[in-house]
């Protein structure tokens, strides 16, 4: 849709559906959805089609809210407004929020260029050099989620109280139960766009799972923001508390963003098929999967950004701890799904629910795209093996770990921005050290009587 379009198209339903307040969103880097509201006369004569200002120290505040002046220019620097622009595309009505609607912003420097440390710019320039290739990618991110009862519910103040119990996943009986979470979601995500596809309770007392339809480029990472945004509000509102953390609950299932991505030339054409090989793919999807595994350890510490990440990757538990692939292979890290042709896809089950979704793409882009251009091949597919095996690679088992391996491994400073990396590994070590420093409900258990 031009431009001038889709700002008519815009205006009018603003005020077909009432909308007296805007939502102008943006992703920061400690995966962290932030907004400022815009009542509508405001939207419309100035933000519209121009800017917002935005207090750059935001980006320098970790999980905590903690401001860490290393993480930027600090106070030398002056921390300055910088610019958000609204991407008029991502326009939508929020259902959770009568009267409000809701645009995903670029941010930007004062002299017009863009934050280097922006989520969603990075993604953009991967997406970019993969156009340069002659490919766009297809894909989805497949969650999975938790839903207790909202504090007041609980049943006491140290558990949390999920909304149905048992591992019968898929159980009609259950899910009669939860009937009212279930269509909710899956309206308010269709009024927003995202397509939802097939709903289901999952392994874990309290656990679900919501798939998505598969989108285009920048739209893969934009839906899942509206995803978690739109199923945590919903879900507030009828009383309940979502969460997208990797391990809620420590003897419960973990918690995947499972990242389905297909490849196609500009004449429409999956590239990751070949009909005329054994198995399916392509020689070119084979060094997709080549440069995912070559720069698996440190892609691990951009799909997985919390401490909570690390356990949920844990032998045995449908979660992947080796560096490995295989077909229809659910403890592999690269998971080779059975459709071929058009369909023919890659399921890298690294990423945690937590995990930010245009840095996770990006980075698995990049390494995709690495693999392809110097035609890495990978190791041998597993085949009736155990992925958890102590003969194959071990992907890194907490976040220090993690960040290690990020460290020794340039490529994606080279891709992601060597800013976007430094101040990657400082936030997240920040949080490491805090919670290196915290005394937790464990070590009282543990401790507190015997000594």
């Amino acid at each position: 849709m031009a431009t001038s379009d889709l700002s008519n198209h815009i205006t009018q339903l603003l005020r077909e559906k009432q909308i007296h307040t805007v939502r102008v969103s943006l992703h920061d880097p400690s995966n962290i959805q932030r907004a400022r509201y815009v009542p509508l006369r405001y939207f419309l004569e100035q933000v519209m089609h121009g800017s917002l200002s935005y207090p750059s120290a935001m980006f320098s505040m970790d999980t905590s809210a903690k401001l860490l002046p290393e993480a930027g220019d600090g106070f030398d620097g002056g921390y300055p407004s910088w610019v958000l622009k609204p991407d008029l595309a991502t326009f939508g009505i929020l259902p959770s929020s009568p009267g409000m609607a809701h645009v995903i912003s670029d941010i930007f420097l004062p002299d017009g260029q863009p934050v280097p440390t922006s989520p969603r710019h990075i993604l953009r320039r991967v997406l970019n050099d993969l156009a340069q290739d002659g490919y766009r990618v297809y894909g989805a991110f497949e969650y999975e989620f938790y839903v207790f009862l909202a504090d007041g519910q609980r049943s006491n103040s140290s558990s949390l109280e999920p909304v149905w119990t048992g591992l019968q996943c898929f159980s009609e009986v259950a899910q009669a139960k939860v009937e009212d979470i279930i269509t909710s979601v899956m309206f308010a995500l269709t009024e927003m766009g995202a397509g939802p596809e097939v709903a289901n309770t999952e392994y874990g007392s309290g656990q679900f799972e919501v798939t998505n339809s598969p989108f285009w480029g920048l739209e893969i990472a934009d839906m899942a923001f509206y995803y978690r945004t739109i199923i945590k509000e919903i879900l507030q509102r009828k009383g309940y508390k979502a969460t997208f953390m990797s391990k809620p609950v420590a003897s419960s299932s973990g918690s995947g963003a499972h990242t389905h991505l297909s490849l196609f030339n500009q004449n429409g054409n999956n590239v990751f098929s070949d009909p005329n090989q054994p198995d399916g793919l392509s020689k070119l999807c084979r060094w997709f999967i080549g440069g995912q595994i070559k720069h698996a350890r440190a892609l691990c510490a951009l799909c997985n950004p919390t401490i909570n990440s690390y356990k949920r990757l844990q032998p045995y538990t449908f979660a992947p701890t080796t560096v490995t692939w295989g077909y229809e292979h659910r403890g592999a890290m690269v998971r080779i799904p059975q459709h071929r042709g058009q369909n023919t896809r890659l399921e890298n089950r690294l990423p945690g629910a937590d995990t930010n979704p245009y840095i996770a793409l990006a980075a698995m882009l990049s390494a995709g795209l690495d693999g392809i251009r110097q035609q890495i091949e990978p190791p041998p597919a597993l085949a009736r093996q155990d992925a958890y095996a102590q003969e194959f690679t071990h992907l890194p088992r907490s976040l220090p770990h993690a960040l290690t391996a990020l460290e020794e491994d340039e490529f994606f400073r080279e891709t992601l921005g060597e800013e976007y990396i430094r101040h990657y590994i400082l936030m997240r070590r920040a949080e490491w050290e805090r919670y290196e420093a915290a005394v937790t409900d464990w070590e009282y258990k543990e401790y507190l009587d015997l000594y």
